[in-house]
């Protein structure tokens, strides 16, 4: 039997359909102790939740208040400017600017003897290349350096909206690497890739918004890298 053709409102329709209601099968807290300590990630993120300070704003709620900031992260978030001028915002209010510079500022460990932050450091060229290269892991570094200098914890809505779009991205590779067997599911891993981007790209504008509402509400500190 032929497989039938969506309609092109159909993309829309099941993004709305499956975004809403599973957004709150993620967990709003920070993973628990015991994965923690066998997962490197899981552990960062643990430090952070006993941080004092919350966020100016929450991910979900930040769009309203930074509307602009919202919208251009989300259309220009591929190509890898907003990732660019946030981590150069925050570098020169949270300390030297691009001379504080590293390849994910030291948060991701080595491995198979390459080290990350040996990588550009204190380059302009090397900034570039990270906001174009990993646009959506250089943002989210971002946020995650300016957690660390003004020690923010985050809101259990930000661990729902990441979780989403991480599971959302892995759901679209597992459809693409079936698909590349199953030629009936051509047409559903390229639905889902389309839906898993936009969702991506959404959040990254949430997360944009959200840093520029804390660097408008926080005075500039002199804070030196110690990666």
């Amino acid at each position: 039997k032929p497989s039938r053709r969506l309609s092109r409102h159909e993309p829309s329709q099941l993004l709305a359909a499956m975004a809403c209601p599973c957004l709150f099968c993620f967990d709003g807290k920070p993973p628990p102790p015991n994965v923690a300590q066998s997962n490197p990630k899981y552990a960062a993120m643990l430090r952070y939740k006993d941080n004092q300070t919350p966020f100016a704003i929450s991910m979900m709620d930040a769009p309203a208040k930074e509307p602009l900031a919202c919208v251009a992260t989300s259309c220009t978030i591929c190509c890898g400017l907003p990732a660019i001028y946030y981590r150069k915002t925050v570098l020169e209010q949270y300390g030297r600017g691009v001379e504080d510079f590293v390849c994910c500022q030291g948060y991701f460990p080595g491995f198979c003897g390459i080290e990350p932050a040996t990588f550009c450091p204190g380059s302009m060229l090397g900034l570039v290349l990270e906001g174009c290269c990993c646009p959506t892991i250089s943002l989210s570094i971002t946020r995650i350096f300016l957690m660390d200098v003004r020690q923010l914890h985050p809101d259990p809505v930000d661990y729902q909206l990441i979780g989403f779009s991480n599971a959302c991205q892995v759901l679209s590779c597992v459809c693409d690497i079936l698909a590349c067997f199953m030629e009936d599911l051509r047409q559903l891993a390229d639905l889902i890739d389309c839906i898993a981007d936009l969702i991506t790209c959404s959040v990254m504008g949430c997360m944009g918004a959200q840093i520029e509402c804390e660097l408008k509400g926080a005075a500039p500190m002199a804070v030196q890298m110690d990666r």
